[in-house]
């Protein structure tokens, strides 16, 4: 094959390989940094490969896709009785924990009885059960009380949300709610935020 051939191949393969790892670091909604350390490579390195500036050494890859593999199973949202079960534990071990803040939890769109129904990751789960399940000596300090949910929470949020120039779904996105319509259901006091969702809305407002 002429020289300029194989370079021409070699360069598209370069590219080839740049690309595939680009988009499995974008499929993953994983920053430089944040692909970087999931598979063990000094950012500045992965900086050089994403950009195109230095080529991707060919054991690169294969370990990158089953990082991302291994990263969507954990970051997978189940419901706690899935979890539960996967985990060898009793459903309400979970409820509890993440009534109580051990455990971080999501809320789908979907409701039960009314209620939106939680749902958290594996790698939230496990670090439940390695953190606080039946450690009764050494183990991490629980989260402070949940705070109670004032009277008043409906003017509070509007404030908020005037403050910061946040729209009902911004809001809901930034604390994990299932969407605008929880947020317009608390905001005409057809329904009121649980102490869970109290507590992200406080940590919001000082961090925002």
């Amino acid at each position: 094959m002429p020289r300029i051939a194989l370079q021409l191949s070699e360069a598209m393969a370069w590219s080839q390989v740049m690309n595939l790892l680009r988009d499995l670091r974008r499929n993953a909604g994983l920053t430089q940094q944040g692909f970087a350390d999931l598979i063990d490579t000094p950012v500045n390195t992965f900086r050089m490969w994403d950009s195109g500036l230095r080529p991707v050494p060919a054991h690169v890859l294969p370990r990158a896709r089953r990082a991302t593999i291994e990263h969507a199973r954990q970051t997978q949202l189940l419901p706690l009785s899935e979890l539960a079960t996967e985990l060898g534990v009793h459903v309400r071990t979970l409820q509890a924990a993440a009534r109580t803040g051990r455990l971080d939890v999501h809320f789908s769109e979907q409701s039960v009885f009314g209620r939106p129904r939680k749902v958290a990751s594996r790698a939230a789960a496990e670090r439940f059960i390695r953190t606080h399940y039946r450690r009764f000596a050494g183990q991490a300090p629980c989260p402070a009380p949940l705070p109670s949910v004032p009277p008043d929470y409906d003017v509070r949020l509007k404030i908020l949300r005037s403050e910061f120039e946040l729209s009902q779904p911004a809001l809901a996105r930034l604390i994990g709610a299932a969407g605008k319509a929880v947020v317009y259901q608390w905001e005409s006091r057809k329904r009121t935020p649980s102490p869970v969702f109290w507590q992200r809305i406080q940590e919001l407002s000082r961090n925002v």
